[in-house]
Parts: C-alpha cells; structure tokens; sequence
C-alpha cells in the first residue's frame, strides 16, 4: 500500500484521495466509483481497448491485484503487482499478473490525465 505524508508529516493514504467529481480520477481495487470489480479492471472514465493474459508456470492459485499506471495514449506504462486485495501473492504469479497486465490497452483520451492510476484483476485457477 502507498503511504505518503502530508504538511505535517502525518502519513496518508493515497487511496483516501479518490476525487469523485473529476471522471479521469484514480481508481483503487475495492476503493471504486463508477467501475466494477467484476469487469476485473477499474481505470475512471476509459474504456478497455484490448487484453491478454499471461499464464504462470506453477501450481497455484488466487487472485492478484495489479496497481496499474495508464498514459493517455491508453498504455499501461507501470504495473505492481501483489497490491492490497490480492489473495495470493506467491512470486510465481506476481511476474505473470503483471506481464498480463501490460497487455491490457484503453482508448487514446486526449483529455485524460498524462498518467492516470486503475487496477487490472488477475484470477489464476488450476487446470485439472
């Protein structure tokens, strides 16, 4: 979780800031305004262009929530992976959730913000 601190060196949440009137605002797993988990992504005021998915290459499941960063030309320019919401943070996964989250792609806005803060969820299930 990303802590700051303000004027008087009090530490904040950063997802404590969600500025519900601006529509390009930050958006946080379990933390949303116009965005539902079950899309299994959250990034205010886009729209999904493109996905993929990268599969691990182990024996585990969960989900992995990715904090991702989104520029206005619609690319995911950083990704954390293992965020706050995340139900398993085994290293395996941590490298495939954030590969497959820089596969995720929205519209180009213009009016966007030069980089704007979503989650991308990845849910990894056993294969029999």
């Amino acid at each position: 979780e990303i802590i700051e601190t303000n004027n008087k060196n009090t530490p904040v949440e950063i997802e404590s800031k969600i500025d519900s009137g601006n529509p390009y605002s930050n958006t946080y797993y379990n933390k949303t305004r116009l965005i539902d988990e079950k899309d299994g992504f959250g990034l205010n005021g886009r729209n999904l262009e493109s996905n993929g998915s990268v599969k691990p290459v182990c024996d585990q499941e969960g989900k992995v929530v990715v904090r991702i960063t989104v520029n206005k030309m619609g690319n995911v320019i950083n990704a954390e992976a293992g965020v706050k919401g995340s139900t398993n943070v085994h290293p395996c996964l941590l490298e495939p959730a954030k590969k497959t989250a820089f596969l995720h792609k929205w519209f180009s806005d213009e009016n966007a913000p030069d980089s704007q803060i979503g989650f991308v969820i990845v849910n990894f299930k056993l294969v029999d």
